[in-house]
């Protein structure tokens, strides 16, 4: 819970949650878009004062309301309703049957429900790895180094260092292999 409260103290600056959630392309364009409308609204009223008329202030005082607004909306749908913790029993049941497909050599319903996973925790280490090992599988070797590199990526990958490591040369090894034939 603390993590939650967190996140909504963040949401009080627009994009600032985002980044912490991953998003960080959305969260950068939402603190620009409201820093550079706050900032026009600030120098318009305050320092250039005969500039602008009182629409252009009231128009760039509704889009910095707005954004803001709209931002902490967001982020707090994301914690409440989407937040990865508050769908763990759901993410780990979807886990066991795509590890179960995966085992039974079932690739394609194996990566289905590890995407639905990863759409739900972009950040699922655990996921990640079984989906590089599912792309390893299939012979797609830049799809499985991206997935082995975004678990590692994750700060929660470090335990599959070694697996990943291993399943990296074992594909240097088949490429090589097939080129040499």
């Amino acid at each position: 819970m603390p993590g939650r409260l967190a996140m909504l103290a963040l949401g009080l600056w627009p994009g600032l949650a985002q980044i912490w959630l991953g998003q960080e392309v959305l969260g950068i364009i939402l603190a620009l878009v409201f820093a550079i409308s706050l900032d026009s609204v600030l120098a318009a009223r305050f320092i250039w004062t005969e500039s602008l008329s009182m629409t252009w202030v009231q128009l760039l005082s509704s889009i910095a309301v707005l954004n803001w607004l709209s931002s902490f909306a967001y982020t707090v749908w994301c914690v409440v309703l989407r937040h990865p913790e508050r769908h763990r029993s759901e993410i780990d049941r979807w886990f066991r049957e795509a590890r179960d497909a995966y085992l039974e050599g079932r690739w394609a319903d194996s990566r289905m429900g590890i995407e639905r996973i990863l759409i739900r925790d972009e950040g699922d280490a655990d996921a990640l790895y079984l989906l590089g090992r599912i792309h390893h599988r299939t012979r797609q070797a830049n799809l499985a180094r991206r997935a082995f590199q975004q678990c590692l990526e994750t700060g929660r990958g470090e335990k599959w260092r070694w697996e990943i490591e291993r399943a990296l040369a074992r594909e240097s090894e088949w490429a090589r292999s097939t080129q040499a034939a």
